[in-house]
């Protein structure tokens, strides 16, 4: 049985379990337990671990001291019931609270089931509301307060707010938000009123719409963010809330900035339509201006024009506000910054900004209203109508911008759908997890590399000894030779081996070196499959030794050797569950590779990475059916943090080499480590952008799962290894790449007669990740390049790279083109537009 300590810390951290709809009971001297809600509990505070007595999730005893019950985690008590938008270990969860008539009290709220969407072509209304109160912690006797107060609440009740964010709230003013008829009645608050959250930050959200989530983030002491996510009629918003520091404060602008900049963090890893409001302490317009910083809209700029500098805090007009201003300057300080494609905003204006007849203000700040139209995210997952807002609707001619030698790409075709087949040679619908059955040919080919070399030893690596490879699936092979550590031997010996391995393999065809491996090595293809070989050279080390010592050859040698260690790793890791890791593995494999998400040099995922995923979700899920397993795969790392290192065992992982390079980086987007020494990154490659798409696109997996996975794993509609064929059509359809690029480079191949064509292609992708971070830097956020080509020729390869929603003019495009292809003979890029691009493959 585990200690309250630990089951309090797998409910915090567990992606998989909702905080918020956890209790904790406490001992009490003389009298029953104290139920207190999880996210309230504060560790290491005043109450020992010890007087935690029991916890319940959904009102079910899930551990127990007395008896032992030990269930969380094994229980579907307290799960996540929708994928998480405030997740750890940004957002603290807290509990959203309702006034219950029949106890007399709050309670925690019952969110209930989920409200449908709204019926096709409505998307009613939000408004929403932000007031910084003013309260009496300074000039007390001259601010009226015991006035003031009720003259909120009148105009609170009367905004007709939807949410309401309310900023400088003490506990005069909650006491009277608690009591007032109208806010018992309709309102659902963003956490305990009985906890000490409005102490510590001054902040609250009301809320008259479902609250799905409640959480809290800490900027620094008493400054904090706040959030909910409400279930409008269109579909779920987060709403935040935050008041940031002031120039009454020590180095106030500088603390300001920096909280911003933390913010802004933090909300970035918010999926879906959000909109942050607050009092920002921020005067600054346009591309200083704090919108700009935190990457969001507007909507008082939206509504009234870039020109409108309307003050919401005005020491000429207001008592109030020259008594709390240092400078005298009319701002404007309280903003509604929405974010989302299809959040639209309808109307912004003030409140309180008439004095009563007495020439009292409510506060030194006007209130801020909004009303906001959601829509959907812009983003879906279906192909489009072709109409007047479909990028394929208008196509502006390429411009050149590289050199390229293209000819300004293939129109999709407007007949009818597109189609894409995920995995070359299978069925889309078809459920990829069985066996290749190409397993022969792959030993036959390594049995005869061995007899070829003659010397050494060689191991097959990669998915090929996890046992998970795909239909085609290259063959990876590591050979430890004898010879200097340098390579030098090796390289020298290059031509002799290549004579030797097509004497060996008589059908092998187009054998070459590799160029830009960290060892040296040779491709070619062989009884119908490709194969990568990489030679390390042992020095004095016994080639058979080799791995077992590869930490001894450092560099390069170790990584390559260490190839080997990985894959065993994996296979034992899954234990004797290794049928059910396979077929995971492979249907998880199919599906990135299916939504572009596979390819290291393109910033995916290796498939290590992958195989890494697959195996310690299989470790740790249990016997489940195949369906639940891969839906459990889908919702646990599509709400991980991914600031947190992943490794095969769940542990905090060994301190990767400091020799390699690169190493994984405290601020790496996505970190994965190998399960094998030399420990590092298999994933240093994956920028921001690839991080939140790879979000995005398994909360999309884990969503359409959920609605076509019956419980049980094994229905009609399931995946049970025999059938499920219309869900394997959902899940391995190809991406709305066009809804996502408002433009393209595409990057040609086709270097001129003479010039070895495979050797200029491999350049290309490796210095792939180069020209992205270029473009990312350049502005392209959510850059993305498709890892296949989407047309080839004899000796052509012309790759697709997305350039986003807001794309870096053809200009830019041009000068980073010429600077990161230079040197590479035939290689251009060009600009066109979304339309322009043949589709994705």
């Amino acid at each position: 049985m585990r200690t309250s300590e630990e089951i309090y810390h797998q409910v915090r951290w567990d992606p998989r379990l909702d905080p918020a709809r956890f209790v904790l009971g406490v001992r009490r001297r003389g009298a029953g337990p104290k139920r207190i809600p999880l996210p309230e509990f504060t560790p290491g505070g005043d109450i020992p671990w010890h007087r935690v007595l029991f916890v319940e999730a959904d009102g079910e005893v899930v551990w127990d001291r007395a008896t032992g019950v030990d269930r969380v985690g094994t229980s579907a008590a307290g799960r996540v019931r929708d994928p998480r938008r405030l997740r750890a270990p940004f957002f603290t969860a807290r509990t959203p609270h309702a006034w219950d008539p029949a106890a007399g009290r709050w309670r925690p709220a019952d969110r209930g089931p989920r409200t449908p969407p709204a019926p096709p072509g409505t998307a009613p209304e939000v408004r929403v509301l932000t007031w910084n109160t003013l309260w009496d912690r300074y000039d007390s006797d001259r601010i009226d307060t015991a006035h003031r107060r009720p003259l909120l609440l009148a105009a609170l009740a009367g905004s007709g707010a939807d949410v309401i964010a309310l900023q400088e709230v003490e506990a005069g003013l909650l006491e009277m938000l608690l009591a007032a008829p109208w806010v018992r009645d309709g309102y659902t608050l963003g956490t305990d009123p009985y906890g000490r959250d409005a102490d510590e930050h001054g902040l609250l959200l009301l809320s008259r719409l479902p609250v799905r989530e409640a959480a809290v983030h800490f900027l620094r002491p008493h400054k904090a963010v706040t959030a909910v996510v409400v279930t409008a009629a269109a579909g779920p918003l987060t709403v935040a809330a935050t008041h940031l520091s002031s120039d009454h404060s020590a180095e106030g602008p500088a603390r300001r900035q920096a909280e911003l900049e933390r913010l802004a963090e933090g909300l970035a890893g918010v999926a879906g339509d959000l909109v942050l409001l607050g009092d920002l302490n921020d005067w600054r317009e346009g591309p200083d201006g704090p919108a700009a910083v935190l990457g969001l809209r507007d909507a008082w700029t939206e509504v009234h024009g870039p020109h409108d500098r309307t003050p919401t805090f005005d020491p000429g007009a207001n008592p109030l506000a020259a008594l709390a201003s240092l400078s005298g300057r009319a701002a404007r300080l309280d903003r509604v910054l929405p974010r989302g494609d299809g959040l639209r905003v309808t109307g912004a204006e003030l409140l309180g900004d008439t004095p009563t007849p007495q020439g009292l203000y409510v506060s030194d700040h006007y209130g801020v209203a909004a009303v906001l139209r959601p829509g959907g995210d812009g983003d879906g997952d279906g192909d489009g109508d072709g109409g007047p807002t479909d990028p394929r609707a208008a196509v502006a001619p390429g411009t050149g911008t590289g050199g390229g030698t293209g000819t300004g790409g293939v129109r999709w075709p407007d007949d009818g759908p597109r189609t894409q087949t995920a995995v070359p040679g299978a069925d889309p619908a078809a459920d990829p997890a069985a066996d290749p059955g190409d397993g022969d040919r792959a030993e036959r080919i390594v049995r005869r590399v061995t007899e070829a070399l003659g010397e050494g030893a060689v191991h097959l690596v990669g998915s090929r000894r996890t046992g998970c490879a795909l239909p085609g699936a290259d063959v990876d092979l590591v050979a430890a030779l004898p010879g200097g550590t340098d390579g030098t031997d090796i390289a020298l010996g290059l031509p002799s081996l290549r004579e030797r391995l097509v004497a060996a393999l008589p059908d092998a065809a187009r054998p070459r070196q590799v160029t830009g491996a960290r060892v040296p090595g040779l491709r070619f293809e062989a009884d119908g499959l490709r194969v990568d070989l990489a030679l390390v050279a042992t020095g004095a080390l016994d080639p058979a030794e080799a791995v077992d010592r590869r930490t001894e050859l450092g560099g390069a040698a170790a990584v390559a050797l260490g190839a080997v260690g990985d894959a065993t790793a994996v296979r034992a890791a899954a234990g004797d569950r290794h049928a059910a890791f396979a077929a995971l593995a492979r249907r998880v494999k199919a599906w990135a590779r299916a939504r572009g998400l596979d390819s290291a040099p393109f910033g995916g995922l290796p498939g290590l990475a992958w195989s890494v995923l697959a195996a310690r979700t299989v470790r740790e899920a249990g016997d489940l059916p195949a369906g639940e397993l891969l839906r459990h795969f889908f919702g646990t790392w599509a709400a991980w943090d991914w600031r947190e290192p992943v490794t095969l065992d769940g542990s905090a992982g060994t301190a990767p080499s400091p020799s390699l390079s690169p190493h994984p980086s405290p601020n790496a987007a996505v970190t994965v480590l190998t399960p094998a020494a030399p420990v590092r990154s298999c994933t240093s490659q994956v920028g921001a952008g690839g991080r939140d798409l790879l979000v995005q696109e398994l909360y999309r997996a884990w969503e359409l799962l959920d609605q076509q996975v019956p419980a049980a794993g094994n229905g009609t509609g399931g995946i049970n290894g025999t059938g499920g064929t219309g869900l394997w059509s959902a899940l391995l359809s190809p991406p709305p790449m066009h809804r996502r690029h408002a433009a393209w480079a595409v990057l040609t191949v086709a270097p001129p007669p003479g010039e070895d064509f495979e050797g200029v292609l491999g350049a290309v992708r490796g210095r792939m990740r180069a020209l992205l971070t270029a473009l990312e830097e350049a502005g392209a956020a959510d850059v993305h390049a498709w890892p296949r080509p989407v047309e080839t020729g004899p000796a052509l390869a012309r790759y697709a790279v997305g350039l986003g929603r807001t794309p870096p003019g053809a200009a830019i495009v041009a000068a980073l083109a010429r600077q990161w292809g230079g040197g590479l003979p035939g290689v251009g890029v060009e600009v066109v537009a979304d339309g322009a691009v043949p589709a994705p493959r």
